[in-house]
């Protein structure tokens, strides 16, 4: 965040006072660059997301990689002056089978490092828990945001992060969008899981007169169970 200032200090451009944020989503970022032979999107026992089955190989593996390069990432944002980080969590590496499994113990250690590594440079971590993407596994069982059960797992999922991150975490955000994250997924079948219909768009499956008002309950239930399990 910069400004300029007045004429009376020959127009130089300062830091303004406040945050200056840098920010990226799990699917930006757990992916391979081209010199990684294993991508990062199934290495430390990720398991799939419904953005890996909506991509269908078309894909997004040649990313920003930033699951391999962190402490790279940590040392430019220091340079910069960056003061907090927004990043999201992947759900599906926490939870690879969302309740129905168990918690990832390589996915644990890998947000743990990032966290502890961001502390140590003065940069304040700031999480989205769904960045548009869920556990595929959630999405076949019972049709993710479509269903209630969804409350269920988003609020399995929270507490997990909570109990884990909350010691050095203190801002959360529960979904990136919400509103666009409906009307992307369900309307206008542009994210996964690619859902809609006429006159919106030709997906295979879906109903955009209907469904995004689904999902859209769905979430904002999962937001406030959230909210009640942090505020205990």
């Amino acid at each position: 965040m910069l400004h300029q200032s007045g004429a009376d200090n020959g127009g130089a451009v300062r830091r303004a006072v406040g945050p200056m944020q840098a920010a990226t989503a799990a699917k930006q970022e757990q992916t391979h660059a081209l010199e990684h032979k294993l991508s990062a999107c199934l290495e430390g026992n990720r398991g799939l997301s419904n953005w890996d089955y909506y991509c269908d190989g078309s894909n997004g593996d040649n990313a920003d990689d930033h699951y391999h390069r962190y402490m790279e990432d940590i040392e430019l944002m220091q340079s910069l002056g960056v003061n907090s980080y927004r990043f999201s969590i992947s759900w599906s590496r926490i939870l690879p089978r969302g309740r129905f499994g168990s918690v990832n113990p390589d996915g644990v250690a890998f947000y743990n490092a990032l966290i502890d590594a961001l502390l140590q440079k003065g940069i304040e971590p700031f999480v989205t828990l769904c960045h548009y993407d869920i556990p595929q596994e959630l999405d076949t069982r019972y049709g993710g945001l479509l269903s209630p059960e969804i409350q269920k797992d988003f609020g399995h999922y929270a507490e997990v992060c909570f109990k884990i991150f909350g010691d050095r975490v203190k801002f959360w955000t529960t979904f990136n969008q919400a509103n666009l994250f409906v009307k992307f997924s369900y309307m206008d079948g542009w994210y996964a899981p690619g859902r809609c219909s006429p006159p919106f768009g030709n997906c295979a499956f879906g109903n955009s007169s209907i469904e995004p008002y689904i999902a859209g309950h769905n979430m904002i239930l999962s937001h406030a169970n959230a909210v009640s399990i942090y505020r205990k």
